[in-house]
């Protein structure tokens, strides 16, 4: 039988811990639910390697550490053990987009739509102070995408939201995006990451022996290519690491896409996406990338298998990097297609083959959403 993993869709994340440590912020932790059994587990040294193992009624055992013991607590409150992450509470405004944290993960995040939230307090994990803060996404293509990130007292204050931003925006931004692809379907998108910490981050040593310099044809992306690597946003668009916004953004589409996602973009040269506004139609977004990265593609539409229409869809303002672009595009079809499409005018609608580049020899398939994430 093949070994449980977060990328295969066997677990849901229910949140993500600060460590108090003494050593620094930003030292992260994640708590996942089996959706089998409904058990937690961390990646903390605690559970991994010396937690404390509870015996129930049953004879079944279960491994525990003060991050489980609190977000066991967290989702028997909610009655929703083992079967979603951590809900916004019933009835809850949603914030407006110009709260500091909201605001950090729309800019990390570009083309992620719909309904914000945002809900914060004071818990204790252990005997450690924490500021629990909540993200919650509805798309506007339905469902939901929630976001719980654990900041400990030791490092920030309860309103200092700029020490936040880099765990709200790549936690718990990242943890909406991947929601959002998973709900329409793209189950192998957002795969698990390395821990990020912002820094000293030059030749660090990784949790599997690699380092940073030296090595890196020698061990996968996703191994020396963590969340660090994608930040731009608030005081940190700046790490010192030599960058440029360009190979920033390609970190970003092939860290969230995944090496079998990206790889098939980067030998197909387009994703399709099935619309959920317009099923009835049957219609497909053909996202295509310029094989230089230089400029936009224009979107082929079809509908019941037959290219239409092209959509001209550009970047919005100059210096946006040509990836960070098609990401956008990529996140706004995912979540909200009808927002994203209120660009679209006569103007830039064109017929089909309008780049006189040849037409599509590729099907275009529809693919329903499944029932269950239909609401």
């Amino acid at each position: 039988m093949p070994t449980k993993s977060l990328v295969h869709g066997d677990y849901l994340f229910v949140m993500l811990v600060e460590s108090a440590s003494a050593r620094g912020p930003n030292t992260w932790y994640r708590v996942l639910a089996d959706k089998l059994t409904g058990l937690l587990s961390c990646d903390c040294h605690t559970w991994v390697y010396k937690g404390d193992v509870e015996t129930d009624a049953q004879g079944h055992q279960t491994r525990l550490c003060k991050h489980t013991r609190f977000g066991r607590r967290l989702l028997a409150l909610q009655g929703t053990a083992g079967t979603t992450p951590i809900q916004p509470v019933a009835g809850q405004a949603a914030v407006a987009t110009t709260h500091p944290l909201v605001a950090a993960t729309q800019q990390q995040w570009r083309g992620l739509g719909g309904v914000w939230g945002i809900e914060q307090r004071s818990a204790l994990i252990g005997n450690e102070d924490y500021e629990l803060v909540l993200l919650s996404l509805r798309p506007g293509n339905g469902g939901l995408a929630t976001g719980l990130v654990a900041f400990s007292h030791r490092h920030h204050d309860r309103r200092d939201y700029a020490s936040m931003v880099p765990g709200i925006a790549l936690w718990g931004g990242y943890s909406l995006a991947s929601q959002v692809a998973h709900l329409h379907g793209f189950t192998s998108v957002a795969p698990p990451t390395v821990h990020f910490k912002v820094p000293g981050r030059d030749g660090q040593g990784r949790r599997d022996g690699t380092r940073t310099q030296g090595a890196q044809q020698q061990v996968p992306f996703a191994s020396r290519v963590g969340l660090a690597d994608i930040l731009r946003v608030g005081d940190h668009a700046d790490l010192g690491d030599g960058l440029t916004p360009e190979v920033r953004a390609e970190h970003t589409l092939r860290l969230f896409l995944g090496e079998t996602l990206y790889a098939q973009l980067d030998r197909d040269g387009y994703l399709d996406v099935s619309s959920v506004r317009f099923a009835e139609s049957q219609r497909v977004y053909r996202l295509r990338r310029d094989p230089h990265r230089a400029s936009e593609r224009r979107v082929r539409i079809f509908e019941f298998g037959r290219h239409i229409h092209d959509y001209c869809i550009v970047r919005g303002q100059v210096g946006i990097p040509e990836a960070d672009h098609f990401l956008t595009v990529f996140l706004g079809l995912l979540s909200d297609e009808q927002e994203l499409l209120r660009v679209v005018t006569g103007s830039n609608i064109f017929g089909p083959d309008s780049e006189s580049i040849g037409p599509e020899r590729a099907p275009a398939i529809w693919k329903a959403r499944p029932a269950a994430l239909q609401a």
